[in-house]
């Protein structure tokens, strides 16, 4: 009698601890379990439709699970590879973030997916652009600087004054390629550097699609 009430007790409060993170329509199915939902934050489960994976038996991309790759071309990047340019490297909250502003209408952010169109129909993270590396680098700026001039005029809010570029209401431009191992987005980023574009308004995302993955987070 005893074991059969100890048996109950234990069901009982597993269930009790289920409805408590999960609520009490929870089931298997829609990736709810006793330890709670995957949030990105404590407290803080969607921004911007931005949310984890809930099945907690996920796993990575197999397009992101590859180890090794060969250097050049992908060899790992620095953690700050623009110094002495002050370019800060962000993670991915900082990018949420950015999607978050964005969003809610703050026209002067993009995120800029700097990877070739093959790539971002994979899945890329919401909200982003693509500007493919290949025409914003320094062989696309040296080959047509003019059709560089373009897409800081058409899509980055630069303003070209008769040949002369102003960036007092340019965008502040959140870049990110496929991750530390991928030279697409630095490319780009250098690019814009050698164009004046000022520091402050260019945001590195090193991590980029393969951390994104790794963590569960929505692509489109």
């Amino acid at each position: 009698m005893k074991k059969q009430l100890l048996i109950g007790f234990a069901a009982s409060a597993f269930t009790f601890g289920a409805n408590a993170f999960c609520g009490a329509d929870n089931n298997w199915n829609n990736g709810c379990s006793p330890v709670g939902k995957v949030a990105i934050v404590k407290g803080v489960g969607t921004v911007a439709g931005i949310s984890r994976n809930q099945n907690t038996n996920n796993t990575v991309n197999p397009d992101f699970a590859k180890t090794s790759r060969p250097c050049p071309p992908f060899c790992i990047q620095p953690t700050a590879p623009f110094t002495p340019a002050r370019v800060q490297t962000i993670t991915e909250l900082d990018m949420i973030h950015a999607a978050r502003d964005k969003a809610d209408g703050d026209s002067n952010i993009m995120l800029v997916d700097a990877r070739t169109p093959g790539w971002v129909k994979k899945g890329t993270i919401p909200g982003s652009v693509n500007v493919p590396f290949t025409k914003l680098n320094s062989k696309a700026l040296a080959k047509d600087p003019m059709a560089v001039v373009d897409i800081l005029v058409k899509d980055f809010g630069v303003q070209d004054m008769d040949g002369v570029l102003n960036y007092d209401k340019a965008k502040t431009l959140y870049l990110f390629c496929n991750g530390s191992w991928c030279g697409q987005s630095p490319a780009s980023i250098r690019a814009l550097l050698t164009m004046g574009y000022p520091q402050d308004k260019i945001k590195y995302y090193r991590g980029g699609m393969n951390d994104w993955q790794l963590l569960g987070l929505t692509t489109k």
